[in-house]
C-alpha cells in the first residue's frame, strides 16, 4: 500500500480544505450555535430564576437568585469570549497559509458564501463541495464554458 496515494487529495487544486468546505461548514454551524445558544440559554434561566424569586416575595430567594444570574451572565460571557478568541488564535496561527484560511474561515464564518454547503458561490448544488474556502471566486460560476 502506498501513503503517497492516500493523501493524493491533499494534492489537489482545491486542497484539503476545499475538499471538506462542506464539512468544515456544518462544523462552523455547531460553533455558531454554540456561541449564539448558550449564552441566550443561560441568560434567560438566569431571569426565570430571579422572576421566580421575586414573584416569591422572599429576600433570601431573590439575594440567591441575584447570584445565580451573575454566575450565568458570566458564564455566558465567558463561553462567547473563549469561542471568538479560539477563532482570533486560529487565524492568527494559520499565518500565509491561503488553504488552512479558508477552513478556518468555514469553521468560524459559516454563513459566508464562499463556504455553503449547496455548493461554493454560486448555491447550485451541482458543484456540491466545489466552493473555494480561501475567499477566492468560483472558477466558473455561471456553470457554462
Amino acid at each position: 500500500m502506498n501513503l503517497g496515494n492516500m493523501f493524493s487529495f491533499m494534492e489537489t487544486a482545491e486542497g484539503l480544505c476545499g475538499t471538506l468546505a462542506p464539512v468544515w461548514t456544518i462544523f462552523g454551524y455547531i460553533i455558531f450555535a454554540i456561541k449564539v445558544v448558550v449564552p441566550l440559554l443561560l441568560i434567560v434561566t438566569g431571569m426565570i430564576a430571579l422572576a421566580q424569586a421575586v414573584m416569591k416575595q422572599d429576600e433570601k430567594d431573590i439575594k440567591k437568585a441575584q447570584g445565580i444570574l451573575i454566575q450565568k451572565l458570566i458564564a455566558a460571557v465567558l463561553v462567547y469570549l473563549v469561542i471568538t478568541i479560539t477563532g482570533v488564535v486560529v487565524g492568527l496561527v494559520m499565518g500565509g497559509n491561503a488553504d488552512w484560511k479558508g477552513c478556518a474561515k468555514c469553521a468560524f464564518h459559516p454563513f459566508d458564501t464562499s463556504c455553503g454547503i449547496t455548493g461554493g458561490s454560486t448555491g447550485d448544488t451541482s458543484d456540491y463541495g466545489q466552493g473555494t474556502p480561501s475567499g477566492g471566486q468560483d472558477q466558473n460560476p455561471a456553470g457554462g464554458n
